[in-house]
């Protein structure tokens, strides 16, 4: 299921609408994977579109383990477009200040 959301998110880079997510879903089934719980699969492609976005803009400070922990902490792509620097202090010690600057600009 991995590299069926990887190129959904690659696919649609902007994002996407019920239909498109309807049909992914569909495709899915379709592969012979358990679609039973397509919150859950919500979730875990929301979490790699973040992650994907974050990697694509090439912040500058901002490595693997730093996505890993803005991604733990802000989970979607819209919840972190709705952050400010402040909203970074429960992971000040994995981003910085100055890091956190740069990833709220990029994604706005």
């Amino acid at each position: 299921m991995e590299q069926n959301l990887n190129a959904f998110i690659e696919a649609h880079p902007e994002g996407w609408d019920h239909a498109q997510w309807l049909s992914l879903v569909a495709d899915l089934e379709e592969n012979g994977f358990d679609v039973s719980d397509p919150t859950t699969i919500g979730c875990e492609l929301e979490t790699r579109r973040l992650a994907w976005e974050l990697r694509r803009r090439e912040v500058p400070g901002l490595g693997p383990k730093r996505i890993d922990a803005v991604v733990g902490h802000f989970g979607t792509l819209w919840s972190l477009q709705h952050a400010d620097v402040e909203d970074f202090a429960d992971i000040k010690k994995s981003v910085p200040g100055k890091v956190a600057e740069k990833v709220v600009a990029a994604v706005r």
